[in-house]
């Protein structure tokens, strides 16, 4: 199974909640579409940030980012009309291949099956900063995971992917959480002062834009979106 996550802008004058209005009014094509592209799991948020809006979707699919987006380019009605929203909406570039979301970070809590509640948002890098970004997650998510599954389980985390975007606008990181209550265990993060939380946030304010500050807990972000293929 591969994941990914990835962010797209809300347009102005635009609504990022009508993409996935034209989905719930098309669940039997939805559901036909999604079986087509593999993709098992499908989320989505909008999040309020200083570039606007920001829409991000996350995956769970049993084949590549390239594959499925080439079935939704070449699927049936629904498939064109909701590229067609993603266009509309977010100004999706369909004139050539999505560029592929990296991971550069995974952890799951091993002693947790179930899924839990979901919380994505996205951070823009500061320019040249893509490879500090993924020496930052090989040490928190492989050399200190020790330290990380203690650091996420005392906020009711069982979840964490981070992954690398490359957009016009610069490179992004999409973070996808899972947890008993996403929302609150952000804020917990923010708050706590040990030794693993604060180099955490420490290094991520080297490598985030100005103004970003994990002391401080993330804006409201609303779930627009939530799919699971049935069992």
């Amino acid at each position: 199974m591969a994941k990914y996550a990835f962010a797209l802008p809300e347009l102005p004058g635009k609504d990022a909640r009508s993409v996935p209005a034209y989905c719930q009014a098309n669940m039997n094509a939805y559901r036909a579409s999604r079986k087509r592209a593999g993709i098992t799991m499908e989320r989505a948020y909008l999040m309020p940030s200083p570039m606007g809006n920001m829409a991000i979707g996350y995956l769970e699919l049993a084949g590549t980012f390239a594959g499925t987006m080439e079935r939704f380019l070449d699927g049936d009605a629904f498939d064109k009309g909701f590229v067609d929203k993603l266009r509309e909406v977010h100004g999706l570039d369909t004139s050539g291949p999505a560029p592929e979301p990296e991971m550069v970070g995974d952890w799951q809590d091993p002693e947790i099956k179930a899924r839990k509640r979901g919380l994505s948002f996205v951070v823009p890098l500061k320019p040249g900063k893509a490879d500090a970004g993924r020496a930052f997650a090989t040490a928190a998510f492989e050399t200190r995971r020790a330290e990380m599954t203690a650091s996420r389980r005392s906020i009711g985390e069982s979840h964490e992917s981070v992954f690398l975007n490359a957009t016009p606008a610069g490179d992004m990181i999409c973070v996808y959480l899972e947890g008993n209550d996403p929302a609150q265990g952000n804020r917990d993060f923010a708050a706590s002062h040990t030794a693993f939380d604060t180099w955490f946030k420490t290094e991520c304010g080297k490598i985030f834009i100005d103004g970003v500050d994990f002391n401080v807990p993330l804006p409201p972000i609303a779930q627009i979106w939530d799919w699971q293929e049935a069992a």
